[in-house]
């Protein structure tokens, strides 16, 4: 199985939240961890120097980065512009990790999950 973490889970984990732990333990038993260079661009915007020298380092030891592509940036696009035509305003980033979870097969690791409300996600289901 292929796991895709968004940012909230990992600023989790990096603030020592139990759950976090605990989740990430579990799933790297279970399949393979990615994240999306989206997801890292989010993170070094939260994070000062320090931060980024302590916590990229153990994030690219235990996931592997998916870069974004053509096919991810169209889908993402595609996501932004069909659900802003129904009202829903999507963020661009949420719209390319949708794609990077779908495109790649990952079950996308979130506890926002109303971000994502395309029908084509798999979700992990997080216990916290």
């Amino acid at each position: 199985m292929k796991f895709l973490f968004d940012t909230d889970v990992l600023v989790d984990l990096f603030n020592g939240q139990h759950y976090a732990k605990r989740l990430m333990s579990a799933l790297m038993n279970k399949g393979f961890l990615y994240t999306s260079t989206i997801t890292i661009a989010e993170l070094r915007a939260g994070f000062t120097n320090g931060q980024v020298d302590f916590f990229l380092p153990k994030l690219y030891d235990f996931a592997e980065i998916l870069d974004l592509n053509r096919k991810m940036a169209e889908l993402g696009g595609q996501f932004r512009f069909d659900y802003g035509k129904k009202g829903k305003i999507l963020s661009i980033t949420d719209a390319l990790i949708a794609a990077t979870a779908i495109l790649e097969k990952c079950q996308l690791v979130t506890r926002n999950k109303k971000d994502y409300p395309m029908p084509e996600i798999q979700f992990y289901q997080i216990e916290e």
